[in-house]
């Protein structure tokens, strides 16, 4: 087989892995949950992940290696290649996200998520009270 024949062959498991991890993770009540949170919750959850001693240790090396794979600019294929290149990071993220549901005990997760979810609701309400319309004035004046 030539050598594009096997980067075509790549790509195709690449996108079938991420496709079922991504529906997996979208099937499940604890990763549709996670996955409504946004951008700084999803970093307030992992925070408070790493803070709470019952996660195991497993877990929280998961977090750090997930973060810090997506911080370095060193990748399984190098983001410059279009497609591929953010493909991967995708499936990294999630497949981390789901080895993290399944291993991670109920309790811990579900008040590391309620924790997440009011930091974004609190965020959100402070948003919109400092960006308030100012006052009208009457027309008859």
């Amino acid at each position: 087989m030539p050598w594009y024949g096997w980067l075509l062959l790549a790509l195709g498991a690449i996108i079938a892995l991420t496709a079922i991890t991504l529906r997996l993770l979208r099937a499940s009540h604890r990763g549709r949950a996670f996955l409504g949170l946004s951008t700084r919750g999803k970093l307030a959850f992992g925070r408070d992940l790493l803070r709470d001693s019952a996660v195991p240790l497993h877990a929280k090396v998961t977090i750090v290696i997930l973060v810090g794979y997506l911080a370095l600019p060193f990748d399984l294929i190098p983001d410059f290649i279009p497609v591929i290149g953010q493909l991967d990071d995708v499936l990294v993220l999630t497949g981390a996200i789901a080895l993290l549901i399944l291993t991670i005990p109920r309790e811990r997760f579900e008040s590391a998520l309620a924790a997440a979810r009011d930091a974004d609701e609190r965020r959100r309400t402070t948003a919109a009270a400092s960006v308030t319309p100012p006052p009208s004035r009457s027309a008859g004046g």
